[in-house]
């Protein structure tokens, strides 16, 4: 087995939902809006395969994906897009991890929404696998936050100190969810429309939640939840994990994704030991409140640069660590190098369209850019630091701790070959 302090597992968010055409205001500055309607991100499912392929090829292992309308360029629901891309892309990089987004921004999805129901938003999480389904879907990111945004209310607080008491618990045991719909506002570092998520209710999204958790459990595939505000987000996954009905990560593992530079309750860190300090804030849901001495679940890391391009001047500046300290570099860059140093306590580095789908070239002057010219770019920082892409398939199943999981579901379905629960009788 690759030892994981000389390796880092390398993925893309090849699309993502913010950097579309309608949820951009054109502004005139050609280069600006090309970057921010998303011009070199990729629609068409050939053209996304293709892109995939040759991905895989410099070393990604771990590829996450928000479906596309082919002809507006929108974020879509649509499952048929999913299964295409997910069973093309399984059939032609057989040990990459796949991930589903799940997002409530975009005219589209909410049209959607309104049709069929919330559930349409993350029904991709009911997909097996062999039918075109992903290893991750990730089903907390920014919509999900309404649920500890209304607690936080009804508390008057929501520090540190507080989420990791007895006191929280109880709060979380007490709290019914509110039915009352209302506009929900999302602060973000965003294009003109990206931080619309329309209307709905802490009930909702509780059900919605509960719902995407029993869907992964049930097909023995895996969970994956975003930050996007540090203390919110933290708060959420908390409730998620310890809540009886959610029960989050009771598998063995959970896969946090840390999205730096989202929004201002997540910036992005200014010094590697702030972003150690993050890190270590996630690993802490390895344990239960109730039994801090005892790991669990196994919590993995995956970061990423969530910086738009009006701000990315603003993130060029000296790294304060690794071989090349003092050298100033992009935000991506940075998070690269970061990632690699010893103990750093991440699993993947994410780069991608999704985040920043833009270059920075020395001197901090943006440019236009694709997902494999962003890979590049890690790939040449990595090298810079001395660590490499984990490319063994094992490796990679065993450090995201896929394998307790998987060990998990196998018994299961050798104890219960028909599904049957263990309460039901077998002839009813």
């Amino acid at each position: 087995m690759s030892n994981p302090q000389n390796t880092l597992i390398l993925g893309c968010a090849s699309t993502g939902a913010k950097f579309t055409p309608r949820n951009h205001y054109l502004t005139g500055d050609k280069l600006l809006d090309s970057i921010c309607t998303g011009a070199t991100i990729k629609g068409d499912q050939d053209a996304i395969v293709k892109e995939a392929i040759e991905l895989y090829d410099l070393g990604c292992r771990y590829y996450h994906y928000h479906a596309r309308n082919p002809i507006t360029q929108e974020q879509t629901t649509d499952n048929d897009i999913y299964q295409a891309v997910s069973r093309n892309i399984q059939r032609s990089c057989k040990d990459v991890l796949l991930s589903f987004g799940a997002s409530r921004n975009g005219k589209e999805v909410q049209e959607n929404i309104k049709a069929f129901g919330e559930w349409e938003r993350v029904s991709q999480c009911a997909l097996p696998l062999h039918f075109g389904g992903a290893h991750f879907v990730t089903i907390q990111a920014a919509i999900e936050l309404q649920i500890i945004c209304e607690l936080e209310k009804k508390t008057q607080k929501l520090d540190f100190e507080y989420m990791h008491s007895s006191a929280f618990l109880e709060d979380i045991n007490k709290y019914v969810p509110s039915a009352r719909v209302a506009q929900a506002t999302m602060e973000t570092n965003s294009t003109s429309k990206g931080a619309d998520y329309g209307s709905t209710s802490p009930s909702i999204q509780f059900q919605v939640y509960r719902s995407a958790i029993s869907a992964r459990r049930q097909l023995g595939l895996f969970h994956e939840v975003e930050w996007v505000q540090l203390a919110r987000s933290y708060g959420m996954t908390r409730f998620a994990v310890e809540h009886p009905s959610l029960q989050l990560g009771s598998s063995g593992q959970l896969n946090i994704i840390l999205l730096f530079g989202f929004s201002s309750r997540l910036p992005f860190p200014s010094s590697y030991d702030e972003f150690c300090n993050i890190i270590n804030v996630a690993k802490s849901l390895e344990s239960d409140i109730s039994n801090p001495d005892y790991k669990k679940r196994k919590i993995t890391i995956t970061v990423g640069a969530a910086i738009i391009p009006q701000q990315a001047h603003l993130h060029y500046q000296a790294v304060d660590v690794g071989p090349r300290k003092g050298t100033e570099m992009c935000a991506l860059r940075r998070l690269a190098t970061y990632a690699c140093q010893p103990g750093s306590g991440v699993d993947i580095l994410r780069v991608g369209m999704e985040d920043t789908p833009y270059g920075v070239g020395e001197g901090g002057e943006v440019h236009m850019c694709d997902n494999r010219q962003l890979m590049e770019y890690v790939l040449e920082e990595i090298s810079y630091n001395n660590v490499a892409p984990e490319l063994n398939p094992e490796a990679i199943i065993n450090r995201m701790g896929l394998d307790i999981v998987r060990d998990e579901h196998l018994i299961a379905q050798r104890q219960r070959p028909l599904g049957i629960s263990e309460n039901a009788g077998a002839f009813q």
